[in-house]
């Protein structure tokens, strides 16, 4: 039955009240008094996501974990370190943005907004609790990240990859709707928990049990598009290679944690007998071809932005073997880490194409006499992408495995030996990075010295870089 609203209901979801309002305000005042100053657009906005973090660990005291909204929405530890995710990874790209958006002819000021709403989208996908609010997340965050990989509306790169992105939308929306209505069909009911459950009481071989199963299964499918796992990855190496580059960073880090994280919310509904029979072999199987397909055709990559691409898949299929295994603190420790090694990366590489060029390895040659600091960062971010010691990705993959290693489940044993084989796998061209930038005496034709300096992609960059080498110290997913 419907319940009344009350005060601790609304403070629940206050973070995505602020981002959601300071969007629609920035938007009205856009139509009102036709302001384009970034600087000024751009520290409101910081301040709101700011403002926006502050309640979101608030939350825990205020109105405190639990469920609101008749159970329509659920605020817990997961949700509040999932939406610091999303709020940090906005934050480090509407800093690093600015030189990115004038090179590009870019001088409207939607692009704030559009953030905001893509981060209101991703907290509404995972701390909706109702197939519905998720799904209202998800296309808030769909629409305005079509928008924002299309703004070069000169270059047909962007084009064509907003486009492909909104088709590869359009199938991820279709499954996970018709998902939901074959769920709802069996359980009689669109909130997350009780359709779960429901599903899972049902005796498999009965009809409703079949479409039940059927449901969640191509509601998965569709949560596998967002993430771009093997096979459901398509063309989203194109997408990251025609995007702007801070943009594909953030694409990188903040939506593809909030398609695991809402992965890993769902999959901590499936009874334990369930997840180990045949859908932790289903989902495992689809994790080991992600890491082994993803670090394949790294391998055969040039341009750097989609060895980061293929990169993200391998990624991916680790923290998906990771949710399978019910490694909840390693899955968002990765997800951190993760996250500021994305944006460390695409910082870097948007800051050496100065707007013009594409980075490739060979355009990586002697890049260590030219800009050293450029190729040491470069160099950190790689070994950390790589599970180097003794930089943050490798405690990443060490805490995750010694997890995974923890099961005795067969599919899991699995899991492990493939993450270990893939690991090594990948080192080699995350190495190419050092061989190129360190070990070349050849200079390639890549002008740097008119490279404009952006003290925003300095900015990103280094506080990224600093992260992944020292935050292991200090930082453990017992913390979380």
């Amino acid at each position: 039955m419907p319940t009344t609203p009350e005060l601790k209901d609304f403070l629940s979801i206050l973070p995505a009240m602020v981002l959601a309002g300071a969007g629609t305000l920035f938007l009205l005042a856009q139509f009102t008094f036709h302001s384009n100053d970034h600087r000024v657009l751009r520290f409101i906005t910081g301040f709101f996501l700011l403002l926006a973090l502050y309640f979101n660990f608030d939350a825990r005291t205020a109105p405190g974990l639990g469920s609101y909204f008749g159970g329509q929405v659920k605020i817990s530890d997961l949700t509040i370190w999932l939406n610091a995710i999303y709020i940090g990874t906005a934050l480090m790209t509407i800093i690093a943005s600015p030189r990115i958006l004038n090179q590009h002819g870019i001088t409207f000021p939607e692009f704030y907004p559009l953030i905001l709403f893509a981060v209101t989208g991703m907290f509404f996908m995972t701390t909706g609790s109702d197939f519905i609010v998720l799904f209202i997340g998800l296309e808030l965050l769909s629409i305005s990240l079509y928008i924002l990989i299309g703004m070069a509306k000169n270059e047909m790169s962007s084009l064509e990859a907003a486009m492909k992105y909104f088709l590869l939308g359009a199938f991820s929306s279709g499954f996970m709707l018709m998902g939901i209505a074959l769920l709802f069909g069996g359980s009689g009911s669109t909130n997350l928990e009780i359709a779960l459950r429901t599903v899972f009481q049902v005796a498999e071989n009965s009809e409703t049990g079949m479409y039940s199963r059927i449901g969640l299964g191509l509601f998965f499918i569709g949560v596998f598009f967002k993430i771009a796992l093997f096979p459901f990855h398509s063309w989203t190496p194109d997408v990251y290679e025609g995007a702007l580059t801070t943009m594909t960073g953030f694409m990188a880090s903040g939506p593809k944690a909030a398609a695991m994280g809402l992965l890993l919310i769902v999959y901590t509904y499936i009874p334990v007998v369930d997840t180990e029979s045949y859908w932790t072999t289903m989902i495992g199987s689809i994790a080991i071809l992600s890491m082994t397909f993803g670090n394949i055709l790294a391998l055969k990559q040039e341009n750097l932005k989609r060895v980061l691409a293929y990169s993200s898949i391998s990624h991916a299929g680790y923290v998906v073997a990771g949710i399978v295994c019910g490694a909840r603190e390693e899955v968002i420790y990765y997800l951190i880490m993760y996250a500021f090694m994305n944006i460390a990366g695409f910082s870097i590489i948007a800051y050496l194409e100065n707007g013009k060029h594409v980075i490739s390895y060979s355009s990586l040659k002697s890049l260590v006499s030219r800009k050293p600091y450029s190729a040491l960062a470069l160099l950190l971010v790689f070994f950390s992408l790589g599970g180097i010691p003794p930089l943050g990705g490798f405690w990443t993959k060490v805490f995750l495995f010694q997890r995974i290693a923890e099961s005795e489940n067969p599919m899991n044993r699995i899991l492990l030996i493939a993450g270990v084989v893939n690991s090594a796998i990948a080192i080699y061209y995350y190495l190419r990075v050092t061989v190129s930038a360190f070990m070349t005496e050849e200079k390639s034709d890549l002008s740097l010295e008119t490279i404009e300096r952006s003290y925003g992609l300095l900015f990103t960059s280094v506080i990224s870089v600093v992260f992944i080498s020292f935050s292991w110290l200090i930082f453990h997913p017992s913390h979380l």
